[in-house]
């Protein structure tokens, strides 16, 4: 793979190398001066167009993400021509040198002349400058492209997986129907868990197929999974569940706020003293637009469970892919850990 990147470069390097010369060879040939041999003024040429290189890799690397990007039309455009006619007078210094070192012609021959000089390199850096930014942006529409078709690739591949392991959904709640019946009705504790855990797989089956779902109906989903886990810890463990009373009225994509959930039951302590098992879990608008997902639970050090929130689970590892694919620059997914507690929180652009 290495080998292939670098004779890419080389070869770039090589095409850039042979353009240059075509062009400046142009350029001689365009404004031919009879009183001077071609080979100086062609080296002057190549000189000029020379130093409008580092112009144009500014002005596409940096000027373009900047401004043009950001559609900020007036900044770039100014931006561009000071950095032009800055380029061009420091071409003129350093090649007229150059050329008076090779020619020993005057080039400060006269105003006249200097003006034309100065208004030819001009029109040289912001032609060059102008190829060089259609470049950019066709290559880096191509990038996108290329992106969005993985993107799609991916999403495509995870439906079909899904699809594979997907158990007929009929079968399974006439199942749990059947053994939520055979449970006693003394027994309520077992008679929610089956109740919460059908609302839970049927919004995973039936409501869960948009790309974005309501903020309500996906805390409902965290409410479900929340009452279940507690029922599974000890009666005395330390668990909340907060969230906010006005919450808008805004689209989140689905299953994106259980992952983290999911890691503070999986990895809380078990101390003996079920008072000291800790997960508070909170769900707050930080601002208009930006929703807050919090998650602090402790861990005990003493059975390997600090090596295992350090290498990171699976469920956070998928989180962070889904995040970059779905919410790329509108998210912030941080972990902190300390002697005994473990907090995850995402801060997250959601979309109206």
């Amino acid at each position: 793979m290495s080998t292939n990147i670098s004779g890419a470069k080389v070869k770039s390097s090589l095409l850039y190398i042979f353009a240059w010369m075509i062009i400046s060879f142009v350029l001689v040939f365009i404004s031919y001066d009879m009183r001077t041999p071609i080979i100086p003024q062609w080296i002057g040429y190549m000189m000029v167009t020379g130093f409008a290189f580092p112009a144009c890799r500014y002005t596409a690397n940096t000027l373009i993400p900047r401004y043009l990007y950001m559609r900020k039309i007036g900044p770039f455009i100014y931006t561009s021509l000071i950095l032009s006619v800055v380029n061009a007078i420091l071409t003129f210094l350093i090649a007229g040198f150059v050329y008076h070192l090779i020619t020993g012609l005057v080039v400060f021959r006269s105003v006249y002349y200097v003006l034309t000089l100065l208004f030819e390199f001009l029109l040289v850096d912001i032609i060059l400058i102008t190829i060089a930014c259609v470049i950019k942006i066709i290559t880096d529409r191509y990038y996108m492209e290329q992106q969005m078709l993985k993107i799609e690739k991916e999403k495509v591949s995870t439906e079909l997986n899904f699809l594979r392991s997907q158990v007929n959904p009929h079968f399974l709640f006439n199942v749990m129907n059947t053994i939520y019946f055979q449970i006693e009705k003394k027994n309520k504790d077992a008679r929610l868990s089956v109740e919460k855990f059908s609302e839970m797989l049927r919004y995973q089956l039936y409501e869960c197929t948009t790309d974005l779902i309501s903020i309500d109906k996906e805390l409902h989903y965290i409410k479900n999974y929340v009452a279940i886990q507690t029922l599974r810890m000890e009666k005395d463990s330390d668990i909340l569940l907060m969230i906010d009373d006005e919450m808008g009225n805004f689209a989140i994509a689905p299953l994106l706020i259980l992952p983290i959930v999911e890691n503070a039951f999986k990895h809380v302590s078990n101390f003996k003293e079920a008072g000291k098992n800790k997960i508070h879990l909170a769900v707050r608008k930080y601002d208009r637009n930006t929703l807050v997902i919090e998650a602090i639970n402790t861990y005990d050090q003493s059975n390997g469970q600090k090596h295992l929130l350090e290498s990171g689970g699976l469920g956070i590892q998928n989180l962070k892919r889904r995040l970059e694919l779905l919410y790329p620059g509108k998210h912030e997914l941080n972990t902190n850990k300390e002697e005994s507690t473990y907090q995850t929180m995402l801060k997250l652009q959601y979309m109206d």
